[in-house]
C-alpha cells in the first residue's frame, strides 16, 4: 500500500478525473480507519452508459500505470456492467446506474459510516 501523503495525491487525482470525465453520482469512502477495510479509500460512480464506463476504466489505468508507476488490478467490462479499478489502496467502483441501484455497494459500505468519511462528491 502507499504511504499516507501518497495516498491522498492518488484520492485528489483520481477524484478530478472522476469529474472531469463526467462520472455520475460519484461517492467517496474513507476506509482507512476500519478494520474490515479491504483497500484505504473507495470511489463509486455511475457511468453514463457502457462506452463511458470502459473509457473511465481506461484512463484511471493509464492514470495509475503512467503517473504513480503502478499496475492497477481491472475487474469487470462493459457487458457486466461493473468495473472496479484497484491500486495501492484506492478502489473505483463504475457501475451502470441499474446495477449500481441493484448491488447497492454505496449501503453496504455507509453501514459502518460513523467509523467512515463519506462524500458525495
Amino acid at each position: 500500500m502507499a504511504t499516507s501523503n501518497n495516498l491522498v495525491d492518488i484520492c485528489n487525482i483520481v477524484r478530478t478525473l472522476l469529474l472531469d470525465k463526467k462520472v455520475e453520482d460519484i461517492k467517496e469512502f474513507d476506509l482507512s480507519n476500519n478494520s474490515k477495510k479491504l483497500s484505504d479509500f473507495c470511489f463509486i460512480g455511475s457511468g453514463t452508459s457502457a462506452r463511458h464506463a470502459q473509457a473511465v476504466a481506461d484512463h484511471l489505468y493509464k492514470l495509475f500505470k503512467d503517473t504513480f508507476r503502478i499496475i492497477p488490478n481491472m475487474s469487470g467490462d462493459t457487458k457486466s456492467g461493473w468495473i472496479v479499478v484497484e491500486a495501492s489502496g484506492v478502489e473505483v467502483h463504475i457501475f451502470k446506474p441499474d446495477l449500481r441501484k441493484y448491488y447497492d455497494l454505496d449501503e453496504l459500505l455507509s453501514l459502518d459510516c460513523e467509523n467512515l468519511r463519506c462524500d458525495t462528491i
